[in-house]
């Protein structure tokens, strides 16, 4: 008996997903370096007015995301492509198929 919301994947079914949603995260960090860069191109100083460095700010996203990018396709090449997976709703999450409630 499966206990709460489950889905059942495919391997290979599940390491497309990986991949697709590591694709959305290098491009979402390549966003935050093109910005930063652009930043640092005009030469615009950070503004300090809430306390924080927009810079860094985009540092740390852009690091986020590659980090989610580099987990994802670490899965994607360790999956069993004929094995059936369980997916619960973090799992759904992590894959962009649902949104984070937090």
């Amino acid at each position: 008996m499966i206990e709460g919301l489950k889905v059942t994947v495919s391997g290979n079914e599940l390491k497309e997903l990986c991949l697709k949603q590591a694709r959305h995260h290098k491009h979402r960090a390549s966003v935050y370096a093109a910005q930063e860069q652009s930043m640092v191109a005009n030469q615009i100083e950070p503004m300090h007015y809430s306390g924080g460095d927009p810079r860094q700010a985009l540092k740390d996203r852009r690091a986020v995301h590659e980090s989610e990018a580099s987990e994802l396709e670490f899965i994607a090449t360790h999956l069993v492509p004929n094995e059936q997976y369980l997916l619960d709703c973090a799992a759904l999450t992590k894959l962009g198929i649902t949104r984070s409630r937090y």
